[in-house]
């Protein structure tokens, strides 16, 4: 029987592959979009820990806890940026938008299919950042140790 990474990545290629033969904001692409975002919010919530933890610097030990969606904020106000920035200018070949660059990418079916994988790729290994830190930290909380942990708590 397959290990589940390879269950996963095949099934994720075949998904891949159907939503690559849709023409982009029809229906077909739109629902099929659509349940790739609706089962990974479900998994989200499903999986992942009802409270925040706290994320220390792992350079100073007694520094206070950075907040753990900084990053994600900071990415989303960089690409944000760029595409006002870049839609303002008017000339869409001469200052691309990351739209535009993926609508010349998705014109080919096997790059549209790939760029679709990627995006689940990516959506997974977030999920499984977050469940993972979540069933680490009730683990811990529950033996009063780490978990894996061998010997007298």
């Amino acid at each position: 029987m397959p290990s589940r990474p390879v269950v996963l990545l095949a099934g994720g290629t075949a998904y891949s592959l159907v939503v690559a033969a849709t023409t982009p904001f029809t229906l077909a692409a739109d629902v099929l979009t659509g349940l790739a975002v609706v089962a990974m919010a479900v998994l989200v919530i499903a999986s992942w820990p009802l409270r925040t933890r706290t994320v220390r610097s792992r350079t100073s030990p007694g520094a206070r806890g950075a907040h753990p969606y900084r990053p994600w904020i900071v990415l989303f106000a960089v690409f944000t940026l760029w595409e006002l920035a870049n839609y303002a200018h008017g000339s869409r070949a001469a200052h691309p938008t990351f739209s535009s660059i993926t609508d010349a990418v998705n014109r080919f079916y096997l790059l549209k299919a790939a760029l679709f994988l990627g995006w689940l790729v990516f959506g997974l290994s977030i999920l499984r950042q977050g469940a993972g830190r979540g069933r680490f930290a009730a683990r811990r909380s529950e033996t009063g140790r780490h978990a894996g942990q061998r010997g007298e708590p």
